[in-house]
């Protein structure tokens, strides 16, 4: 006799309860970032700013184990995932006397969480799709290189950051114990990176240097994957 879990369509059975682990590959959309240039600045106004820059696509893969509490529909899973952007339109504007100056530089920066939690499936679900909710917490690590007047930057020491997030998606079986599997994910991710240019390279006066900076990799976390259980 099937169960909840053992949803069928016709004779066809879409996902086999005694399996209790799955992993997913995925493609990634995240929608936006940002550089907040100098975390320590002694003037709050330096240290607040920001600059918005664009998101981009990556790729990451997650396993989920089902310890079968009852019917709850929880799972715990881990993930991870990889982002590269390269930013050439950022400008800095520098007040000399009368004059104001606009600098341009390049951000490329990767990004490279490790995150883990709890899925629930809602109890919603159709034939061949499933519904869930979830959220959890990540670690965010990170470096980058700037780009100025053709000087390129080097890292001094990086750090990692931390957030929660929350996540809502759906499945769709395809396939025996094969989906097709649509996520998004809200988080406040982000890694501080304190970089320098070389000693009498630095190409721009009044600028700091050293300088430590945070990427803020804060925007709208699509995925679009397949998933396999077994």
């Amino acid at each position: 006799m099937l169960t909840f879990a053992q949803i069928k369509s016709g004779s066809k059975i879409f996902f086999d309860p005694h399996k209790r682990f799955s992993l997913k590959v995925n493609g990634t959309y995240i929608s936006s970032t940002e550089l907040q240039n100098d975390i320590n600045s002694s003037n709050p106004i330096e240290r607040d700013a920001s600059l918005e820059m664009d998101g981009g696509f990556g790729y990451g893969a997650e396993l989920t184990f089902d310890p079968r509490f009852g019917n709850t529909g929880i799972k715990f899973f881990v993930s991870s995932e990889y982002f590269s952007h390269e930013q050439t339109d950022l400008y800095f504007r520098i007040a000399d006397d009368s004059n104001i100056y606009a600098i341009r530089f390049e951000e490329h920066f990767s990004f490279f969480p490790i995150e883990a939690g709890i899925k629930w499936d809602l109890p919603v679900s159709g034939e061949n799709l499933k519904i869930y909710i979830g959220g959890g917490a990540g670690v965010y690590f990170g470096n980058r290189k700037r780009y100025m007047g053709g000087v390129e930057s080097a890292t001094n020491g990086t750090e990692p950051g931390y957030s929660l997030n929350i996540l809502s998606g759906i499945e769709f079986y395809m396939a025996r114990n094969l989906s097709a599997a649509f996520e998004f994910k809200f988080r406040d991710a982000y890694f501080e990176v304190e970089s320098q240019f070389g000693s009498g390279k630095f190409p721009f006066y009044g600028l700091p240097n050293p300088f430590k900076s945070r990427i803020v990799v804060n925007g709208t976390v699509l995925s679009l994957g397949l998933k396999y259980n077994f």
